[in-house]
C-alpha cells in the first residue's frame, strides 16, 4: 500500500513545490497565518489551524474586496495547502469552485498558473498544458518552463523534463527546483543523486514551516525505502514525525515501515491510531490487511467496505487523481479485476508516465496477460524509467511466460535496486 493514502500530485511533491514557490520569495501575504497561530503551529493540529483561520480571512477579504483578482487565487493556494496536509479532497473541489468563479473573465498570468498547478497537482495533464498555453504575454516564463517539465514527466518524457530541471536548477538554484530534479531521478536510476538534491533541498528552505520540513524529511525517507534502507526510511520517518507531531502521513509511512521490518503488532496499532483522526481509504486498507493475516475475516471486511465507500466517493469526484491510488484496493479482490484493469487503463491514458505504466502492469498480470505487461514494462525501461518496481513486475511477467533467463535477470535487477523488492512489490493472491 506504499504511498497510497498520500493526496495526489505524485506523492505530494507537485502540490508542495507548488506551496514552495511562495515559501522563498517573502511575498508576505496577508492572508498567512496570524503571528499567534504560527507561533503555536508546531504540530498537525495547529499547523491545520493555522490554515483553517488563513482561509476564514482570506474568505472574508474577497468579500470585501470583489475587484481584487489576487485573494482568490491566494485562497485557492491556501486551500491546496491545507488538501495536502489534511488528505482532504474535498479541498480541492473548493479550490476549483473558487478558480472556476475566476476563469469567466479573461485569463490572467496568476489565473493560468493557478489553474495549471492545480491541473497538474489532479493529475489533469492534459487540462494543465492547455492553461499554460492560455497564459498571456508576460506570464512567469521560468514557471511555465518548471510545469510544462512537469507535465513531460508524468508523460512518460523523462529526458526532456530533466533537461528543463537541470536547466532551471542550475539558472535559480531553489528548493523547488532541487526537488523537482530529486523526485524524477529517484525513479530514473538514480536514487543516490535523488537523496542529495533532497538533502540539498532541505538545507536550502528558510520558509520555517513545520509541514514542510516534515515533507522534505519524509522524501528522503521514501527515497531511502526505494533503495531498500529500511533503518534509514524509518530514521528519517520519525525525524519528519520531530518536525511535524501528528501528521497522520508520516505515521502512516512510520507504520508501513514497522510492518516490513515484521512487527506487524506495532504497525497494526499505529494504523488503528491514525485512524481515530482521520479516514484514510489506504489506511483502512492496510489495517484490514493485518486483520486478514490474522484470522479476523469479520473486522478485516468491514474494514474493506468502508474503504470501498471512501474510493469510490474520490473517484466520482476526482477520477484523474484518484485513479491510482484505488488500484490496489481493487486489485487485492479476484472479483474486481475488470474494474482495477478498467481503472489502470484510464489512470495510464490520463498520465502516461512510469508509476501509472506500473499500476496498469499490475493489473495486466491480474488480468492473465503477462505479454501486455511485459511490452508496458519494456517500454518504460526503453524511456528512461528505471525502479526497483518496475523490473521485479517485469520479472513476474517473464515468470508466466516461461522466460526464464529473462525473468532471473530482472529479478536480479530488481533486487540489486532494492533487496526488499520481493516484500515490497510482489503481488499477493487475490481475496475473495
Amino acid at each position: 500500500m506504499r504511498g497510497g493514502a498520500v493526496a495526489p500530485g505524485l506523492a505530494l511533491g507537485l502540490v508542495v513545490l507548488g506551496a514552495m514557490s511562495g515559501c522563498d520569495g517573502g511575498s508576505g501575504s496577508a492572508l498567512q497565518a496570524s503571528p499567534a497561530a504560527a507561533a503555536r503551529a508546531t504540530g498537525y493540529e495547529t499547523a491545520r489551524a493555522g490554515l483553517d483561520e488563513a482561509i476564514a480571512r482570506g474568505l472574508a477579504l474577497a468579500s470585501e474586496r470583489p475587484d481584487d483578482g489576487l485573494l482568490p487565487l491566494e485562497v485557492v493556494s491556501l486551500y491546496v495547502e491545507r488538501a495536502r496536509l489534511t488528505g482532504d479532497y474535498g479541498d480541492f473541489g473548493r479550490a476549483q469552485a473558487l478558480l472556476d468563479t475566476r476563469s469567466v473573465a479573461a485569463p490572467t498570468a496568476a489565473l493560468c498558473l493557478a489553474l495549471a498547478r492545480l491541473h497538474v497537482t489532479l493529475h489533469r495533464l492534459r487540462q494543465a498544458g492547455d492553461a499554460l498555453v492560455a497564459c498571456p504575454p508576460g506570464t512567469d516564463s521560468t514557471e511555465i518552463a518548471a510545469m510544462r517539465a512537469d507535465v513531460a514527466m508524468h508523460s512518460g518524457r523523462y529526458r526532456e523534463a530533466e533537461t528543463v530541471y537541470r536547466a532551471l536548477l542550475n539558472a535559480f538554484g531553489t528548493p523547488q527546483q532541487f526537488v523537482r530534479l530529486a523526485l524524477l531521478r529517484n525513479r530514473t536510476g538514480s536514487p543516490a543523486e535523488a537523496a542529495a538534491l533532497l538533502e540539498a533541498a532541505e538545507k536550502r528552505y528558510h520558509g520555517g514551516s513545520p509541514t514542510m520540513q516534515a515533507w522534505l524529511k519524509l522524501q528522503r525517507g521514501l527515497v531511502a525505502l526505494d533503495r531498500g534502507r529500511l533503518d534509514e526510511a524509518l530514521a528519517l520517518y520519525r525525524l519528519a514525525a520531530d518536525a511535524l507531531p501528528g501528521w497522520w502521513l508520516v505515521d502512516e509511512h512510520i507504520a508501513e515501515a514497522l510492518e516490513l521490518q515484521g512487527d506487524a503488532r506495532a504497525a497494526k496499532a499505529l494504523y488503528a491510531k491514525v485512524l481515530e483522526r482521520m479516514r484514510a481509504p489506504a489506511i483502512l486498507d492496510a489495517l484490514a490487511q493485518l486483520e486478514r493475516r490474522e484470522g479476523r475475516a469479520e473486522p478485516s471486511e468491514a474494514l474493506v467496505r468502508e474503504a470501498r465507500a471512501l474510493h469510490d466517493k474520490r473517484l466520482a469526484q476526482f477520477p484523474e487523481a484518484a485513479a491510482g491510488h484505488v488500484l490496489d484496493h481493487f486489485l487485492r479482490d479476484g472479483k474486481e479485476t475488470p474494474r482495477a484493469l478498467a481503472l489502470a487503463r484510464e489512470n495510464f491514458a490520463a498520465r502516461p508516465g512510469g508509476d501509472a505504466a506500473q499500476a496498469l502492469a499490475k493489473a495486466w498480470l491480474r488480468a492473465g496477460k503477462p505479454e501486455r505487461a511485459a511490452s508496458l514494462v519494456e517500454a518504460q525501461l526503453a524511456q528512461g524509467w528505471d525502479t526497483a518496481e518496475s523490473y521485479w513486475l517485469l520479472s513476474e511477467a517473464y515468470a508466466r511466460l516461461g522466460r526464464k533467463s529473462l525473468a532471473a535477470t530482472a529479478r536480479d535487477r530488481a533486487l540489486g535496486r532494492n533487496p526488499l523488492s520481493e516484500r515490497m512489490y510482489a503481488l499477493p493472491p487475490p481475496g475473495p
